[in-house]
């Protein structure tokens, strides 16, 4: 995907409408006159609202802040949990995407491109990764950072709840460590599902202690530290349309993955199948005693 082709297939993030790129491809235009601004060094800002409800700006502000000291904080933290590996299990959660050379894959919530790597190298040679992030310094950081050679990518300022794209626009999705503060979190889901392409896959993750960790003492620190691992696993938030579902627990079980496939359709039980009659009941009990 070229910058042009990507600038071109970007529609506004609330109405879900095209966008019309000005000739200097500064500016993208909404029908109702909403605009959103290109940088000169190719970011898009597509933060929707323009007004970031309270915990979407305070994690913005928070990050911006952040952005310089970020990557040694939350390896710090990972080592205390269980001293784990950061680096083998950022490979292994991108491993879940299932990405090939040419694929087309996007990350949201980039931070400062450490995951992003390792889906730039798995996409590489020919293919594309799109990156967004909520933090303007947190993306440049990751622009400075990144190597994209033979590969293309593209960044965008945008809220994960207000995805710049049509259905089915990417092969595999990829967020971890935000989506416990998403304002709209059913949103963010129901957001990051309609933009894979059925068959693709999709892996998000934040913290939170599994509950057979909770009463152990030094996981009670943990919670009491941090508010943030108290979290739940947002089960409930994940959209009807998925298959072959995973849960994994990952640094010191301190941290949930959550792996899914897009499905074109939701499933649905057949209520209408006849229910067998008895002969094929008891022939059923007896093989089941048989068994045993």
């Amino acid at each position: 995907m070229t910058e042009s082709t990507f600038l071109n297939n970007l529609i506004c993030p609330f109405t879900k409408q095209p966008l019309t790129l000005n000739a200097d491809a500064t500016l993208l235009t909404n029908s109702d006159g909403l605009q959103y601004a290109i940088s000169d060094t190719g970011i898009v800002d597509l933060v929707y609202p323009k007004e970031l409800l309270e915990d979407d700006a305070r994690e913005q502000q928070l990050y911006d802040q952040a952005f310089e000291r970020y990557d040694r904080g939350v390896s710090w933290v990972f080592e205390t949990l269980d001293n784990s590996d950061e680096a083998a299990t950022r490979k292994f959660m991108i491993g879940l995407m299932n990405l090939k050379p040419g694929m087309t894959a996007i990350e949201v919530g980039a931070g400062t491109g450490k995951d992003s790597a390792l889906i730039i190298d798995q996409v590489r040679p020919g293919g594309t990764a799109v990156l967004s992030d909520l933090s303007p310094n947190m993306l440049r950081l990751a622009q400075k950072k990144l190597n994209t050679t033979d590969v293309n990518v593209h960044y965008f300022l945008g809220n994960g709840s207000y995805l710049p794209f049509p259905d089915d626009t990417f092969d595999a999705l990829f967020h971890f460590g935000g989506i416990n503060t998403f304002s709209e979190r059913k949103k963010a889901f129901d957001e990051m599902t309609r933009v894979v392409k059925p068959g693709g896959k999709v892996v998000i993750g934040d913290e939170s202690v599994a509950p057979w960790m909770r009463n152990q003492p030094s996981y009670q620190m943990l919670l009491k530290a941090n508010p943030l691992f108290r979290a739940e696993v947002p089960l409930e938030d994940i959209p009807a349309n998925v298959r072959e579902f995973k849960l994994h627990w990952i640094f010191g079980n301190a941290f949930y993955v959550l792996e899914y496939v897009v499905a074109a359709t939701a499933p649905e039980i057949d209520v209408d199948l006849p229910i067998p009659g008895k002969d094929f009941v008891d022939n059923w009990r007896l093989r089941a005693e048989k068994a045993e």
